[in-house]
């Protein structure tokens, strides 16, 4: 997150209402992807990229995006910055009613998961996604 918006975040009350107000289109993004990985809802990108990897003993659901537009580059920031993915996973933790992790894959994926990925786990989801991006 540059510091002219890590400064507006931070030194507001509420930062996670400041994450919301500044970044509506990621916010939103992010209450569709908390609902759609707790709801088990498919998903093309996530379909393919499971086929390549098979099974594995946890969960997870991967999209993906243009890398040109602006909510790719909003999700960027938000997940890049420890603080603000922090906030938003527990936030959206408590609003879907389990606990899940957010991280950025591949050039513009986006990964929700049960736990934090272990270099192992994310690896094989990692070249996966190139390989169909």
């Amino acid at each position: 997150m540059d510091c002219k918006t890590a400064t507006l975040v931070y030194q507001a009350e509420n930062p996670i209402a400041q994450i919301r107000s500044l970044f509506p289109e990621a916010w939103k993004f992010l209450e569709t992807q908390a609902w759609a990985f707790v709801q088990h809802q498919a998903d093309a990108f996530d379909t393919a990229v499971k086929g390549l990897v098979g099974a594995t003993p946890f969960q997870f659901r991967v999209t993906h995006r243009d890398d040109t537009d602006q909510l790719t580059q909003d999700i960027a920031e938000l997940l890049g910055d420890i603080t603000s993915r922090l906030l938003l996973e527990q936030h959206f933790s408590q609003v879907v009613g389990q606990k899940i992790y957010f991280s950025t894959v591949c050039c513009s994926g986006h990964i929700t998961t049960d736990h934090e990925l272990s270099l192992a786990e994310v690896l094989p989801i990692q070249k996966a996604a190139v390989q169909l991006q």
